[in-house]
């Protein structure tokens, strides 16, 4: 979601808050719809604390699951770099053809499972590069100590980069349900409506206005940043992005160890050439 929209839904909700309080004040009684102003208070203090715990609760659960989203790309990033590293031990033409296919893997994921994850789905395209790693690493061959070490380092890696992906896939289906929506909705309600029960023709308009503005905006903001860690993926401000695996890929690059014949594999997109 976009800044501008979700500033413009906060103004839409106050504007209509505010417009709705003006219209109870005129009916209102003298001294609110409340004889005991004190008890009607204690009722509101009761009803926001539930509200705020209930939004608390879900806010963790969501902060985490964004959490989960970012540490599970980097780690991906970071297994891929060292799978990169790692074939540099194996004999030719294998070195090269599994550097290749890192190579590959690592620009399939920024551009085409990065913004298919937006709408909660994987890449194909990654899972061909992936299972293309995999078998022919499988045909490789170690020789000496020192490359049996590195196939040992390369299940580890390996399943490191598998991991990273399913848990940034894992994240990527709305963490919420729908039905715990529905009751925060409605609970956000229930609180600025209980507001507007305390309209009083003897305060003043900009009082009162000020007092279901305020309330309005806190409720809003926090349905709005549930939703936004309920998103980690997306074009959206302060969605994860897959920098990490953009630096993977440049310093590859810096490397410049990919064999020159070996790396029109594919193309920048990650898409195989034939």
């Amino acid at each position: 979601m976009k800044l501008w929209v979700v500033i413009l839904l906060v103004v839409v909700a106050d504007v209509l808050a505010g417009a709705v309080m003006l219209r109870v004040r005129r009916t209102a009684p003298v001294g609110s719809y409340f004889r005991d102003s004190q008890q009607a208070a204690g009722a509101f203090t009761v009803t926001g604390t539930i509200f705020a715990v209930l939004v608390g609760f879900v806010f963790l659960l969501a902060f985490q699951s964004y959490e989960n989203a970012r540490t599970s790309a980097q780690d991906e990033a970071l297994a891929t770099l060292a799978l990169f590293h790692g074939a540099q031990h194996f004999p030719a033409p294998a070195r090269g053809a599994l550097q290749a296919d890192v190579t590959c893997y690592g620009r399939a994921v920024v551009a085409s499972e990065w913004p298919a994850m937006a709408d909660e789905r994987s890449s194909p395209l990654v899972d061909r590069w992936a299972s293309l790693m995999a078998s022919r690493f499988d045909r490789v061959n170690p020789r000496g100590a020192g490359q049996s070490d590195a196939v040992q380092n390369w299940f580890t890696e390996a399943n490191a980069l598998q991991k990273g992906r399913e848990g940034r896939l894992a994240e990527a289906p709305r963490f919420v349900p729908g039905t715990i929506w529905v009751l925060l909705l409605v609970s956000g309600l229930a609180v600025v409506g209980f507001v507007l029960l305390f309209a009083d023709t003897r305060e003043l308009r900009r009082s009162q206005l000020a007092l279901v503005v305020a309330v309005t905006t806190a409720v809003g903001a926090s349905l709005l940043i549930v939703n936004f860690l309920d998103r980690p993926y997306g074009d959206h401000g302060g969605a994860i992005t897959p920098a990490a695996m953009r630096d993977t890929l440049a310093t590859i690059e810096r490397a410049n160890a990919l064999d020159p014949q070996l790396g029109a594999r594919c193309d920048d997109a990650g898409r195989p050439i034939s």
